[in-house]
């Protein structure tokens, strides 16, 4: 029987692999190559830009994030021979190391409970949003395998005694892949170095500063100029308290209306389907058996993932990305809960058929997030395979430039967004869907360069998509 329950716990751990990468195949299969959306692009531009300079010492230019995501994806590019296969690799890989991670955190925990991997298998393995983390271009799954990995070294230094070098190196990692996860890990830093200073353990801080050094040479390198540029990011400079209670938003990036008030929003992660469809069952009883939350590590993981909470309430947009980072610590918090939920009788007795059908039933929530992303990357494709024909043309658009730029265009790419144009030339192209921005774009210099254009050039209509999207030559 030991022998049985290893080899399944074996299998899972396998599983937790193999999964992305079936799923990354598969959606290969049908056209999708992890690239969606402008951020997407964008990563890819400037993973493309560090080969370059690796090649021809051409500097990469500006970039917005830091560069550990763009600058490992260059490096393994050059093993398999495209950057975009690259960045997705990396994606699939975070989400699997995530996944055992976080497995392994709750085997410090809960060292003789035989569940924990049953428990990652369905709410860690197929949870939807984390799922598409793993096979979307983005640096998400990354910053997030470094958040769960940061924990789980300082959680087996605090009960083990073992180094806490690891820790430092990688909250380190986390914060040269994405700014934001300085603020969920910033308590363990702290209490780690507290740490450092009880066991007179200042070896291992010099040798976390050493590497942690090498970690942000990328960083130095490419980007030395915009050192302090993340604290200029004009959503962190419209952070307000008020916000937490706000559902609708007008910033840079237009005017944008929510369905929840921001503080609302970001408690998705205990109940949304998304992230966890039984999380509201699990946080009641959790609150039931409050006294478990007096534990170290549950004092942790509430004070780690409330800043976190509270700190994204404030910014004025919502996104279930930037969620994912507090997820982890969330899905470890409610394990206990999950236990308890089991061990009722009934539950028990059925509990390989309750397995099957909420796994079937994440599959479905993860369908259903995951095909806006699917039918966005398509449509970007048949785009670019409609405006093939007139290349070498200035192309005046928006949204989509950055997806023609990927996929390899040759045009002068022109955003409407960057500025309002006073004039445009015979034979200029546009591609525009005026539909799909006159709501959230309204008054701002997308729309404004639309009207100009409308009111004081005739338009020659060459091609139409069928979402939307027009290709037009100035007459």
């Amino acid at each position: 029987m030991k022998s049985t329950n290893f080899t399944l716990l074996n299998y899972e751990k396998t599983i937790l692999f193999v999964i992305p990468f079936l799923f990354t195949l598969g959606l290969h299969f049908f056209g999708f190559d992890g690239l969606y959306g402008q951020d997407s692009y964008e990563y890819l531009r400037y993973t493309n830009a560090i080969q370059d300079y690796i090649i021809n010492g051409t500097p990469p230019g500006q970039y917005f994030w830091p560069v550990l995501y763009p600058t490992l994806a260059s490096l393994l590019g050059f093993i398999f021979g495209s950057t975009t296969l690259a960045l997705q690799i990396i994606s699939a890989l975070s989400f699997s190391f995530t996944c055992i991670y976080i497995l392994k955190i709750l085997e410090i925990f809960y060292p003789k409970e035989k569940k924990a991997s049953l428990y990652i298998l369905i709410f860690g393995v197929f949870c939807p949003y984390l799922l598409k983390m793993g096979l979307i271009v983005m640096s998400d799954a990354l910053a997030m395998v470094f958040v769960v990995l940061s924990f789980y070294y300082f959680f087996k230094s605090y009960y083990k005694q073992t180094s806490l070098a690891p820790l430092f190196i990688y909250t380190t990692c986390a914060l040269m892949t994405r700014y934001a996860s300085i603020v969920i890990t910033l308590p363990i830093i702290f209490y780690g170095l507290y740490l450092i200073y009880k066991r007179k353990a200042f070896l291992q801080l010099f040798l976390a500063m050493l590497l942690s050094f090498i970690v942000a040479i990328p960083f130095l390198i490419f980007q030395r100029d915009a050192l302090f540029s993340g604290a200029n990011n004009p959503f962190l400079k419209t952070w307000s308290v008020a916000n937490y209670f706000k559902s609708s938003f007008t910033t840079q990036d237009g005017t944008t209306q929510y369905s929840l008030p921001n503080l609302i929003y970001a408690l998705q992660v205990f109940y949304h389907p998304g992230f966890i469809f039984i999380g509201g069952i699990l946080s009641l009883i959790t609150l039931k058996k409050y006294k478990l939350l007096f534990s170290f590590h549950q004092k942790v993981i509430i004070i780690c993932s409330t800043i976190y909470l509270l700190f994204l309430a404030g910014i004025p947009f919502q996104n279930p990305r930037i969620l994912g980072l507090a997820f982890p610590l969330i899905l470890i918090g409610l394990f206990p809960a999950f236990i308890a939920l089991i061990k009722i009788k009934l539950i028990k007795r059925y509990l390989f058929l309750i397995t099957i059908v909420t796994i079937v039933l994440q599959l479905l929530f993860f369908t259903m997030t995951f095909k806006s992303i699917y039918q966005r990357t398509i449509i970007e494709k048949e785009i670019a395979t409609m405006i093939i024909p007139f290349q070498g043309s200035d192309l005046y658009s928006f949204d989509v430039d950055l997806a023609m730029k990927g996929r390899g265009l040759n045009f002068n790419f022109k955003n409407l967004f960057i500025e309002e144009y006073k004039s445009f030339n015979k034979n200029d192209l546009i591609l525009f869907n005026p539909d799909r921005y006159k709501v959230q774009w309204k008054d701002k210099a997308p729309m404004l360069n639309w009207y100009f254009i409308k009111q004081n050039y005739n338009l020659e209509l060459l091609k139409t998509h069928p979402l939307g999207w027009k290709l037009y030559r100035i007459k």
